[in-house]
């Protein structure tokens, strides 16, 4: 049972590879370059971030978890109806968020792994793996705008519905493709 309803989850993030190279995957990159240089120059400081770290990625994935409830509350049955009949998958506008929140887990591994290390653990161990996990820290980070872009787009997509009758239907012989 576990493995059917994580399959929904990566059905949902089926990102293309255009939409994971975006700035915030950049950001990430950048800073998981700078923590492999600070690991050999300044290993206690990259030790040190992690617990505050840890802070920061658990109120992203809650904030993200308020995100997401936010926009599946507005996904009634009229409105999915609608989606359906402008052949829009309503898991679309939630992918962002679900990426961000499936990110932020692993970043938190990773940060628990990370606060574990001593500041006095060899170098080379601290960049293995500090690098890693600045990574995927800042980009949980920076995901949050992707995020927040949708929900925009989500918001102005409910006020163009506002002008589509509730019993809409899609015309005969139209089906959704499936995913």
């Amino acid at each position: 049972m576990a493995g059917r309803i994580n399959q929904h989850l990566w059905e949902a993030l089926d990102f293309k590879l255009s939409e994971l190279l975006r700035m915030d995957l950049g950001v990430g990159v950048a800073f998981g370059l700078a923590a492999l240089a600070l690991s050999f120059t300044e290993p206690d400081a990259v030790v040190r971030a992690a617990p505050g770290a840890i802070g920061v990625v658990g109120v992203i994935v809650g904030a993200v978890i308020a995100g997401i409830s936010f926009q599946a509350a507005f996904m009634d049955q009229a409105f999915l109806r609608k989606l359906r009949a402008i052949e829009s998958e309503p898991v679309y506008y939630l992918a962002p968020f679900l990426f961000t929140a499936v990110l932020g887990v692993i970043s938190m591994f990773a940060l628990i792994v990370m606060s574990a290390v001593s500041p006095e653990a060899p170098e080379g161990l601290i960049a293995l793996i500090s690098a890693p996990t600045a990574l995927l820290t800042t980009w949980t980070i920076a995901s949050l705008i992707p995020g927040l872009a949708t929900l925009v787009q989500f918001v102005g997509l409910k006020m163009d519905a506002l002008d589509v009758p509730d019993d809409v239907t899609r015309p005969e012989g139209q089906h959704q493709t499936p995913r």
